[in-house]
């Protein structure tokens, strides 16, 4: 109650129409499934700071912002009912609002050390140093300056959407964000050049490839700016002429017709294995016809990679050989009849985990097998894949690796054990903590969720340097209302989403986050409300649904949840956010503007409201014989969708069938989890997986 009461006074501030939609927001439950660490002190401190700017003391209103940042920045505080922000980021967002007295008042506080700040960056160019500068110091002065850096730089590496959502700080927002986000929303007070920067979003369209978004933003440039001169790709004009003439460029270049738009066949088999059953296998609770779980490989440097928890194989993917096996001898393919073919492959094994050992509390749920790959290193979490650990359960065994793929042929460079991961944690001895999935990577850094139930279910992000497995920074999200059962241990896989130099997080435990990768200060965190948030965790739906981010919008879809959302990815600001009739396991993807989401049927979302996108609104049916067995993919401009003995090949854009692609009948094969790269599909099912040829 108090928390609600506090963030009421916090969200008075707004105005207008987005004072209307604060109301809408306070009618609403505040039930949330997490307990976070807010900061009652910091809260009180900064609803203190409206009385005086009512008084219009901005002197002493800019003291205390400036205090509230430099004491308690990474604190979190509510600004409307399950909208949390960082001090930080509130501090930057309440500065910019002020009136110009007041941002003058602020900017002779905090523009002496961010001026330093500065001078470093100028010198170095160093991404961190200007990050620094618009994260802490974006109301200052020289905020607008690291912006246009960062959104350059973005641009120069080919990160378009970054780019954009850099640039896009430096315009008052669209009126579908400025109705809604009132203090939440990020924009840089300083006067800026308009046509310049709008100018640079129509080139973000262009070179990201997106013509039809190209075409509208130029077509709206014409009427906002239509004389303004500028310069681009070295010309100086017309800034309305050059994009086109860039635009018309990247239309003669297009290809007149795509293999995108045909739906995609199988040729024929190349070749099939079997993994290994590890130990901990046979405590898995599990039906007769239910498999073990899923094991979804990569393909990285021609190669399949895959685990089941105790081990890491890798096989050269055209033809199934043994990666960097010197005892495959011949050339050609491997005879995907021959009956060897089929049974496991030791020379495949290119990591294991040392004396593998069985829990002696049974486990709960299906198991998902993950792992992650960036150019020579391959990444894994080995041990159980408990996250739930039983109380009469006396360990965990939990571990990240990171291999060697390259010149190393699969040589271990680090592990790192999760017992391990902070030695100065009083609780580890008795309250062990559990890698969460598979971790997301950088070329520097490695990010990974953590888990421990004792003596609470606690969630943690962890930050290790990409070449040592050396702790960088640990933030913790929450603690949550999940219940610790006795005598069975309960299995989840939780993955994170890096993108725009942030790290994105979906508990499934409520809540829905997003930190900053430098450092781990939450930016903002979502929470929700859902009857499914109460269950325990071992009832809760398999699957696998890290956020996708498109176009700086964030789509999620929480396993504790039949929710459906949309979140404006800088902000945090919920766009839009519907309950989904059927459960949702995977985000296949997007095309063009729809978003591909399946469980036991398949759906197009429209990414505008969230409403069906396509005419007969799903492909399903209510036989359980009709239900997806796996992971579906998107190829181009269709998704193959997988059923018990068939493949379905279906129109992104229509939701209509247009290819069955028989497997029981045709192959004597059945479906499962699929992975596509290049010419070639993957079906994994159980601990068979085979490798097709598509045409």
């Amino acid at each position: 109650m108090r928390s609600q009461i506090l963030a009421t006074i916090l969200v008075a501030w707004l105005s207008g129409a987005a004072a209307a939609e604060a109301q809408v927001l306070l009618k609403k439950s505040w039930d949330e499934a997490i307990t976070l660490d807010l900061d009652n002190a910091a809260t009180k401190r900064l609803a203190s700071i409206e009385d005086f700017v009512a008084e219009r003391q901005w002197d002493v209103v800019a003291g205390l912002l400036r205090q509230a940042q430099t004491e308690q920045g990474d604190k979190l505080v509510p600004i409307a009912p399950g909208w949390y922000m960082s001090v930080t980021r509130y501090c930057q967002c309440r500065a910019a609002l002020l009136p110009p007295a007041g941002l003058t008042a602020f900017r002779s506080h905090a523009d002496g050390t961010i001026s330093s700040w500065l001078a470093d960056a100028r010198r170095t160019d160093d991404r961190a140093a200007w990050l620094r500068i618009a994260r802490r110091g974006f109301a200052t002065s020289n905020g607008g300056e690291a912006v246009r850096r960062l959104a350059e730089q973005s641009f120069e590496l080919g990160e378009f959407s970054l780019a954009r959502t850099w640039w896009e700080l430096l315009l008052p927002p669209e009126p579908a964000l400025r109705t809604a986000a009132g203090l939440g929303l990020l924009r840089q007070p300083t006067n800026t050049n308009e046509s310049e920067v709008r100018a640079a979003l129509v080139l973000c369209s262009i070179f990201d490839g997106d013509v039809s978004r190209a075409e509208r933003e130029l077509a709206a440039f014409r009427r906002r700016h239509d004389g303004a001169r500028g310069r681009l790709g070295g010309r100086d004009g017309l800034l309305a002429d050059l994009l086109s003439e860039q635009l018309t460029r990247v239309r003669g270049g297009a290809p007149l017709t795509s293999n995108a738009d045909a739906p995609p066949e199988i040729e024929r088999l190349i070749w099939s294995r079997s993994l290994p059953q590890p130990v901990w296998a046979e405590a898995v609770l599990r039906s007769d016809r239910e498999p073990l779980g899923a094991f979804w490989p990569i393909v990285a440097d021609q190669k399949l990679f895959v685990t089941n928890g105790e081990m890491i194989l890798g096989w050269e993917f055209s033809n199934g050989r043994a990666a960097w096996s010197a005892k495959v001898k011949g050339e050609g393919e491997v005879d995907a009849n021959d009956e060897a073919n089929a049974a496991p492959d030791k020379a495949a094994i290119i990591h294991a985990v040392a004396n593998p050992t069985s829990p002696k509390c049974p486990i709960s749920g299906r198991v998902l097998q993950t792992m992650t790959a960036l150019e020579d290193r391959l990444y894994a979490r080995l041990g159980w894949p408990i996250t739930g650990r039983a109380k009469q359960e006396g360990e965990s065994p939990s571990e990240l690796v990171g291999l060697d793929i390259g010149v190393g042929e699969g040589k271990l460079v680090w592990r790192v054990s999760a017992d391990d991961i902070d030695p100065r944690d009083q609780l580890r001895e008795w309250a062990p903590w559990c890698f969460e999935g598979s971790p997301s990577v950088t070329a520097r850094r490695v990010f990974v969720g953590l888990r421990r139930s004792l003596p609470q279910e606690e969630m943690q992000i962890a930050c290790l340097d990409a070449d040592s497995g050396r702790l960088v920074w640990k933030r913790k999200l929450g603690v949550t209302i999940a219940a610790t059962n006795e005598t069975v241990n309960s299995t989840s896989h939780l993955r994170l989403t890096l993108a725009d130099d942030s790290v994105f997080v979906s508990t499934d435990e409520g809540a829905v986050a997003a930190l900053e990768q430098s450092d781990g200060t939450i930016r903002w965190l979502r929470t929700y409300s859902d009857n499914a948030a109460t269950e325990p965790r071992e009832r809760r739906r398999f699957g696998s649904t890290p956020p996708l981010i498109h176009r700086g919008v964030l789509y999620v879809a929480p396993l504790d949840s039949q929710k459906l959302m949309a979140i404006h990815a800088e902000s945090g600001l919920r766009m839009w956010e519907r309950e989904w009739p059927d459960p949702i396991q995977f985000l296949l993807g997007i095309c063009d503007d729809t978003l591909i989401v399946s469980g036991r049927s398949l759906w197009g979302v429209r990414l505008s409201d969230g409403g069906s996108a396509w005419p007969l609104r799903r492909v399903g049916d209510d036989d359980p014989e009709g239900w997806a067995v796996g992971r579906g993919a998107l190829i181009g401009r269709h998704i193959v969708w997988p059923l018990r003995d068939e493949l379905l090949v279906v129109a992104a854009a229509s939701g209509r069938i247009a290819r069955r692609i028989s497997l029981r009948e045709s192959f004597s094969a059945q479906g499962g989890d699929l992975l596509v790269s290049g010419s070639h599909l993957f079906i994994g099912h159980d601990r068979q997986m085979t490798v097709w040829k598509l045409r």
